[in-house]
């Protein structure tokens, strides 16, 4: 492969330099047509054939468990290790991640720890910084290169007896139990070509996209509540999408905590079994949670940046600094003379022209301080004005009074 790569500075993310004639981004032949011949049959199937209803329910029922099998199982578990699980448990989390038909474990986790150790860069081999139908669907197409996937641990995925067993018969039983199996059943109610085409061919598209909405709309749309270091987002319609995976602002932050949605109102049914399990039987033996003190933390940083953002984006005024120095004698004139609807406070000039008709005490109450010094009425003498009238009092200034010298 005549990749070669940039040395990257400290600050600067490294990116991949493709030489001339590289192939890295062929076309990835085998796992093109196989999806596009997946969307074919679901789409004509939907509108050509009508399944049984026992049909329909079979589709939901082994979506359900494709998606449990990635969210619990391929991501949670053996992805980032949040929690850990017994033999059993495990044999089943694999045997419906199968189901999925995204690859298997060991090849699944790999690439989505190098997505979580190199987000947003080249080396994300579904990064959002390429697009969103690259995140999407558009990196199935192009062949992979990952120089840097040595770097990634996987001695944890070769010594777990499931997944070096599923990764070595990977096509042989995902081939059976994604659309041999559907269809079997199906058969016993007589709606064989209905399991084949909608439990086995059309469920499998959708549990596609299911995930695939993470890698693309969870990158695109949605809060970034902890941190917005990268593109991670969460949203609740994506929560729903994906059982509880839409949190992925949170995730990104926090990947070891066995939840998504940290509060415990958050749509989050992955979260609700792995928690059940933990806490009813004895198959998931324990689970990893980040310190609450350490959310805060994320959260209140980010809550700064936002306010710090939102204040940046108001008018304050004029720069104090900036205002000319007027002398008190000619302050008094121009109000005598010209009329001027001025006043002072704290040293400055204010023109409260356009303000008079909105002052909450009526404008004859502003009139009697035209021209003079009406500081201690603000502070108190009259009224205790509050942040916000002190803030909006800043926006009449139009000078500073010249520091008089005080009177023997």
């Amino acid at each position: 492969m005549s990749t070669t790569q940039e040395n990257p500075s400290p600050n600067v993310q490294p990116k991949l330099v493709k030489k001339e004639g590289s192939k890295d981004e062929d076309a990835w032949m085998a796992n093109g047509i196989f999806v596009i011949v997946v969307h074919i049959i679901s789409a004509i199937s939907l509108i050509t054939y009508t399944p049984a209803i026992k049909t329909i329910w079979l589709t939901l029922i082994l979506f359900q468990l494709g998606t449990f099998g990635i969210t619990i199982g391929y991501h949670r578990l053996w992805s980032h290790r949040t929690f850990t699980a017994r033999l059993p448990f495990r044999i089943a989390l694999g045997i419906m991640g199968t189901l999925a038909f995204q690859g298997s474990i060991k090849w699944w986790v790999l690439r989505h720890r190098l997505h979580h150790r190199f987000t947003d860069t080249d080396h994300d081999p579904y990064s959002a910084a390429k697009g969103f139908w690259f995140s999407h669907m558009g990196w199935i197409f192009t062949k992979p290169y990952y120089p840097r996937l040595k770097l990634i641990d996987a001695s944890d995925l070769n010594a777990d007896r499931v997944v070096v067993f599923q990764h070595n018969h990977y096509v042989i039983l995902a081939l059976f139990s994604g659309i041999v199996l559907p269809t079997c059943i199906a058969a016993i109610w007589g709606d064989a070509l209905g399991g084949f085409l909608y439990a086995g061919v059309f469920g499998r598209a959708l549990v596609w996209h299911s995930t695939f909405c993470i890698n693309s709309f969870a990158h695109w749309a949605g809060d970034q509540l902890y941190s917005n270091e990268i593109s991670a987002r969460g949203n609740l319609l994506l929560a729903i999408m994906t059982n509880g995976e839409g949190y992925h602002n949170f995730h990104h932050e926090f990947p070891k905590d066995y939840r998504n949605g940290y509060n415990l109102s958050d749509y989050d049914p992955s979260k609700w079994v792995i928690w059940l399990f933990h806490n009813f039987t004895n198959q998931v033996t324990s689970v990893c949670r980040v310190p609450d003190n350490e959310v805060r933390k994320a959260r209140s940083n980010m809550m700064l940046f936002e306010a710090q953002r939102e204040r940046e984006g108001c008018d304050w005024g004029v720069d104090p600094k900036t205002l000319p120095i007027m002398a008190y004698d000619e302050f008094q004139e121009k109000v005598k003379n010209e009329g001027k609807e001025w006043l002072i406070i704290d040293d400055f000039v204010l023109n409260v022209e356009n303000f008079k008709t909105s002052h909450p005490g009526g404008s004859k109450l502003l009139e009697n301080y035209y021209g003079k010094d009406s500081t201690k009425a603000f502070h108190g003498g009259l009224n205790n004005h509050t942040k916000a009238a002190r803030t909006m009092m800043a926006m009449f200034r139009i000078a500073k009074i010249e520091k008089r010298e005080p009177e023997l």
